[in-house]
């Protein structure tokens, strides 16, 4: 469905006036989407992750003792 010309517009004013956030909620979405993949899709990412499956389970530990540190310096 397409989006109005003023929808547009101001979808565009906001983005110009909140670049941090939209900085923020790339990352964000980026991590989870590593994190979250259906593995059982017919993706490229699922693939490329259930073909080297032992170095995504270990970037997964990585991640978390990572985070987890980041939590107690917080």
């Amino acid at each position: 469905m397409a989006i109005s010309k003023a929808r547009a517009k101001a979808n565009k004013k906001w983005n110009d006036a909140n670049p941090l956030n939209i900085t923020y909620n790339q990352k964000k979405r980026a991590a989870r989407n590593f994190v979250n993949t259906n593995l059982s899709a017919d993706t490229k990412i699922a693939k490329a992750i259930n073909y080297y499956i032992d170095d995504y389970k270990n970037d997964l530990i990585e991640l978390r003792s990572e985070i987890d540190k980041r939590l107690k310096s917080l």
